[in-house]
C-alpha cells in the first residue's frame, strides 16, 4: 500500500522512471526499498521536499521514529512550495508531540496549518498560497485539532481556545463536502476544567454562552485528536486527575455551580482521581473515584 501511494506521488510528480522503479521494489527486500528512497532523498536539492517525506514515511511505518523525525524536519524546511513540505512539518510536530517536546511541535503545527516561514528559519522563503493548508477546506481541520490539543498539552488552554475558535470560523465560511459533525457531550481533562471555570465565573450570562461554545468545540475535537497529555499544565492548575464530562446544552444552574466547584479539595478529599458529571434528578455535580 505504501509503495503504491508512492508511485502515485511521484507520477503525479511527471517522475513516470522513478515510479516504475518504485513499482519494483516490492519484489525486493526492505533493506533495497530503503536503500533506493535512502539514494533518492540523498540526490534531492535540500531546497525540495518529495524524496526527504518518502525516506520519512518509510522510516516512520518501519517504526524508526528517530531517523524519520530528522528526514520530516529536512522535508518541512524544503523550499519547493509543495504539499509535501506542509505534510512533513505535521508529521514532524506529531512525532515531537508525542515524545512531548509540546513546544517545538507547536512550531511545526503553525507551519502546517498556516504555511510560511517556520520560526528560527530567516533563510527560507514563504510557501506559495495555493500550498497553504488553510487554503484545503478538507486537510485544514484535522491540523487544526492537533494544533489545539498541543496548546493544551502546553498549558495554553486560552489560547487553545481562541484558535479553535478561528479555525471554526475559518471553516463555517469555507466548507469542506460532507455532513457536519454534531457532538453534544465532552469530555474534559486538565487543565480545561479550570479554564472553563474561569470562563463561567468573569461575565455572568456571557460567560455561560461562550463556555457552551467551547464545550462544543473541545468536544469535536476530543472525538478527533490523541489523547491530551497536559501533564504539567493539569498539575499546575489544581485538576490533575479530573475528568468532567459535560454537555454542551449544559443549564447556567450547572455551570454556576461548576464554577464553584474546587477540585483541588475535592481530590484530597477523594484521595484520588475522580470523575464529574451533572445529576439532572439532583440538580448537582456527581463526584466518583476513578481509582
Amino acid at each position: 500500500m505504501f509503495l503504491t501511494h508512492c508511485v502515485g506521488r511521484l507520477r503525479a510528480l511527471g517522475r513516470d522512471a522513478d515510479a516504475e522503479t518504485v513499482m519494483t521494489l516490492g519484489r525486493g527486500g526492505l533493506a533495497e526499498a530503503e536503500a533506493w528512497f535512502r539514494a533518492a532523498a540523498e540526490r534531492e536539492p535540500e531546497t525540495e521536499s518529495p524524496g526527504k517525506f518518502m525516506m520519512a514515511e518509510f522510516l516512520e511505518r518501519h517504526g524508526r521514529a528517530g531517523e524519520a523525525e530528522a528526514w520530516y524536519r529536512r522535508a518541512a524546511l524544503a523550499t519547493d512550495g509543495g504539499y509535501d513540505v506542509l505534510r512533513a512539518a505535521e508529521r514532524l510536530a506529531d512525532l515531537l508531540s508525542a515524545r512531548k517536546a509540546y513546544a517545538e511541535a507547536e512550531t511545526w503545527y503553525f507551519r502546517a496549518y498556516y504555511g510560511g516561514d517556520p520560526p528560527g528559519s530567516p533563510g527560507q522563503h514563504p510557501l506559495r498560497e495555493r500550498s497553504r493548508p488553510i487554503d484545503d477546506a478538507g486537510r485544514q481541520p484535522a491540523v487544526a485539532y492537533k494544533r489545539a490539543a498541543n496548546l493544551l498539552a502546553l498549558g495554553r488552554a486560552a489560547d487553545a481556545d481562541a484558535f479553535l475558535a478561528e479555525a471554526e470560523e475559518y471553516q463555517r465560511r469555507n466548507p469542506s463536502r460532507g455532513l457536519p459533525e454534531v457532538v453534544t457531550t465532552a469530555v474534559l481533562t486538565g487543565a480545561l476544567v479550570p479554564f472553563l471555570q474561569a470562563m463561567v465565573s468573569k461575565a455572568g450570562e456571557d460567560g455561560y454562552q461562550a463556555a457552551r461554545a467551547s464545550i462544543r468545540r473541545w468536544a469535536k475535537t476530543l472525538r478527533r485528536s490523541p489523547a491530551l497529555p497536559p501533564e504539567s499544565a493539569s498539575r499546575e492548575a489544581g485538576a490533575d486527575g479530573v475528568v468532567l464530562r459535560i454537555s454542551a446544552d449544559v443549564t447556567d444552574e450547572a455551570l454556576r455551580r461548576l464554577a464553584a466547584l474546587d477540585f483541588t479539595v475535592i481530590r484530597q478529599t477523594m484521595g484520588g482521581a475522580v470523575e464529574v458529571s451533572w445529576d439532572d434528578s439532583l440538580h448537582e455535580w456527581k463526584i466518583t473515584s476513578r481509582g
